[in-house]
């Protein structure tokens, strides 16, 4: 495929800062490799570096593995590099067998496997060949990291908060952690094997992260962690140790992590104590012996949007501000502030779909998907990433990009993609395709198929990467809804979708959301689904149910966004739903005081609170997050300095109560105040002045 590689990699070089070298690129060839190209190709690989000559040795044999490294849980995609592969290819990881859904040879020089969970430590690599009997050991081939990182990347300016999951350490108190060489700060060792720190800033690229005990014993995980200019929701909130303790506040600006300097902090104790201070040169406000917690802290300046957090009771607050978008905020230079983020560092993949049924690395015919009965309708096939969210609708690409019965191939049929860096999970949706001229573009899904642990490099290219075709959307999931909360105002009806929890993502469904007028007394019915069968064994299916107000989706809200279940045939129930919180600080009818927010909401209904105070005008607001069990927060008076809260006039008040799995306010980040972390949530306005 040195064509489709060639133009995939010139693609990721525009968006990249820099393209790297071939010996650079996860897909290609090492010393210990196959060759870079196979006879017949019709063009000269990329990747020749460290070829060797096929016909040096025996006839059957592994010659190396890359990546030569993973994580214990297993599912990273590695490449056997070797001679004398066929279709009947079994392989062997230590003492475990894979299974041969997750072994492909391509050709008689390449095998894609996915890893089985193994126990950390370097493990054989075997190749047996059932026909001839054969076999090969690659010694050692592989080797089970003792622990890994979730996430496993984020943004070059730091702050994300990682948990590293480890097998078989024995983490203590007074454990350290670097990433690359940098201390990670912020460590809390949660038992022997779960440990979380905050990462510090890093250039663009793979880095290795290093433990080291008391007793100063380092263990260090190569390739373990990725930065990429991209934000992340892992960054910013509370952190740290319990309180009593110094209390550390890290003002930053919104969205790139840029220190504010100057910023006014305002730590209110539940006694009533105040004590202000001004952050740093490197935007941190310190308190020494802050009043009692729990403690309400906030972080404001001029031109910049004022963040409350109350209920802290750790010792770190790191809270992001955004620009307020009013002329009298423009700089001296006449632009205003700087919102934007930064470019991706972007890498490519090139594989192809495979169909089973081929006939010793010849390709098959697709299967399952019946012929078009249109003029405009055509069989196609697109590849997606694994999405972080499954509220995110799955958008039907560019028909240039998509793979048909007539692309090229060897063993399936070709795709390329272009694709944010790290360790993705990929799925291939195939069906059928119709785009009426002037009219909407419609796709209706017959098979899938799923790759994982696919680890892209910045700027680097991935090849041979092979999908099998071997799922189906076959079967039905029902829902009966229970416990919406009605009120004059609204909801008025209810939009249901569904997606697939693959636990390393979501796969997306091609289906529009179905639309039901409340009240609604029947079954919410998901048509054409794939059974958790498979690659989706472990799976679970995702149903998003919105009671939402008005055709347009507005206020008042109260939401499943999340409801896991794996039952496909009867109908499962969705209920209760998160009540409507009541805002009655600040009131329509009397002016508010600019420092009390009190909420209506009925005890257990939420883990956290989110307010947001915004100005008539549209310039500012003021973020307020809170635990769950809050209805009353106290802000600081400003009256002094006007410049430092909300401008007069028109108030619009948002208020969300959500609920959310295995969360802690104590360690709240700011992906967690967005739909994106929530299980359910409801979300209601207000109106007031001052």
């Amino acid at each position: 495929m040195p064509r489709a590689r060639a133009f995939a990699l010139a693609l990721a070089c525009l968006f990249a800062v820099a393209c790297s070298s071939s010996r650079d690129l996860a897909g290609s060839d090492s010393p210990d490799g196959g060759p870079g190209f196979q006879p017949g190709d019709g063009g000269e690989s990329l990747d020749t570096y460290g070829a060797v000559d096929l016909e040096a040795g025996p006839p059957y044999a592994v010659l190396g593995v890359q990546p030569s490294h993973g994580p214990f849980s297993g599912g990273t995609r590695i490449e056997i590099r070797g001679r004398g592969f066929s279709s009947k290819t079994k392989v062997r990881i230590g003492a475990i067998d894979v299974p041969a859904t997750d072994v492909v040879a391509n050709d008689p020089y390449h095998v894609q496997v996915i890893t089985p969970a193994g126990e950390p430590g370097s493990a054989d690599v075997v190749l047996f060949d059932e026909p001839t009997g054969q076999k090969a050991i690659l010694p050692s081939g592989f080797t089970y990291d003792a622990f890994h990182a979730d996430p496993n990347n984020g943004a070059t300016a730091g702050g994300t908060l990682v948990t590293l999951v480890g097998r078989g350490t024995n983490w203590v108190d007074g454990t350290t952690v670097t990433v690359d060489g940098k201390p990670c700060t912020e460590v809390a060792v949660i038992d022997a094997t779960h440990l979380r720190c905050v990462t510090p800033e890093g250039l663009p690229g793979t880095k290795s992260i290093s433990v080291t005990l008391p007793d100063k014993t380092v263990t260090t995980v190569r390739d373990a962690y990725t930065y990429a200019d991209t934000a992340d929701g892992y960054r910013g909130g509370l952190a740290g140790d319990k309180l009593p303790g110094e209390l550390k506040v890290l003002a930053l600006a919104n969205p790139n992590g840029d220190l504010v300097p100057g910023a006014t902090v305002v730590v209110r104790g539940a006694d009533g104590v105040t004590q202000t201070g001004k952050t740093n040169v490197a935007g941190v406000a310190a308190f020494g012996a802050p009043p009692k917690e729990p403690l309400t802290v906030s972080i404001t300046k001029k031109c910049l949007q004022p963040t409350t957090f109350d209920g802290v009771r750790v010792r770190s607050v790191t809270a992001y501000l955004s620009p307020v978008t009013s002329t009298a905020c423009i700089p001296p230079d006449g632009q205003p502030p700087p919102v934007g983020g930064k470019a991706r560092n972007a890498g490519s993949i090139v594989g192809e779909l495979v169909w089973p049924g081929g006939v010793e690395f010849r390709r098959a015919e697709w299967k399952g998907i019946p012929g078009p009965t249109k003029p405009t309708q055509r069989m196609a096939a697109y590849v997606f990433v694994a999405s972080r969210d499954n509220l995110q609708r799955l958008q039907l690409p560019d028909p240039m990009q998509a793979t048909t019965p007539a692309s090229p191939g060897t063993l399936g049929y070709q795709f390329s993609l272009i694709t944010i860096p790290g360790n993705l999970t990929l799925y291939a949706i195939a069906g059928i395709e119709d785009r009426p001229e002037g009219g909407l573009a419609t796709f209706d899904p017959y098979a899938y198929g799923i790759v994982r642990g696919v680890g892209v490099p910045i700027g680097g290219v991935v090849d041979r990467v092979l999908i099998p075709m071997n799922g189906t959307f076959t079967h039905v999931v029902k829902h009966t809804v229970t416990g919406v909360p009605q009120t004059p105002r609204g909801p008025d009806r209810i939009r249901s979708s569904l997606a697939i929890d693959m636990g390393d993502g979501f796969m997306l469904m091609p289906r529009a959301p179905r639309e039901d007028l409340l009240p609604f007394t029947g079954e919410v019915s998901f048509v054409g689904v794939p059974p958790l069968s498979g690659a989706l064994s472990t799976a679970s299916y995702v149903s998003t149910i919105e009671a939402v107000t008005g055709g347009s989706g507005g206020v008042p809200v109260s939401a499943w966004l999340r409801f896991k279940s794996r039952t496909s045939g009867s109908a499962v129930p969705v209920g209760p739903f998160v009540p409507l919180p009541k805002v009655t600080s600040p009131a329509v009818d009397k002016p508010w005081d600019g420092r009390t927010v009190k909420l209506d909401l009925a005890s257990g209904s939420a883990d956290l609170i989110v307010v947001g105070v915004n100005s008539g005008d549209g310039s500012s607001s003021w973020t307020i997050v809170a635990p769950g069990d809050a209805r009353t927060v106290t802000l600081p008076d400003f009256a002094a300095s006007p410049e430092l809260g909300l401008p007069g006039g028109n108030l619009v008040i948002g208020a969300i109560a959500a609920k959310l799995d295995g969360f802690s306010y104590d360690a709240v980040r700011y992906g967690q105040l967005g739909r994106a972390a929530w299980k359910a949530y409801a979300y209601d306005t207000a109106m007031g002045y001052w």
